[in-house]
């Protein structure tokens, strides 16, 4: 069996008004979140102002950044293939 790994451009976004703060994002990809204000979730690398934390990137990482959006319990995480 062969597993494929390829390269993908995607963006990774983070909705601030609806993320709770459970961290459950950065505890499943320390490659894509870390802790920010009041714990909520910031994109590692990423522009964030009041309402959003995004970053782009292409990388082989997509599926790690997609567990961590399905983490989310309120689905505040978009991961976009570009």
């Amino acid at each position: 069996m062969y597993l494929m790994i390829f390269m993908a451009k995607y963006k990774v976004e983070v909705d601030l008004n609806v993320c709770i703060s459970t961290g459950a994002c950065y505890a499943t990809d320390g490659l894509h979140f870390v802790s920010g204000q009041h714990q909520q979730a910031r994109v590692v690398g990423g522009n964030t102002d009041e309402a959003k934390s995004s970053n782009v990137f292409d990388d082989n990482q997509l599926v790690s950044a997609q567990e961590a959006a399905k983490s989310c319990p309120v689905s505040a995480i978009t991961v976009t293939l570009l």
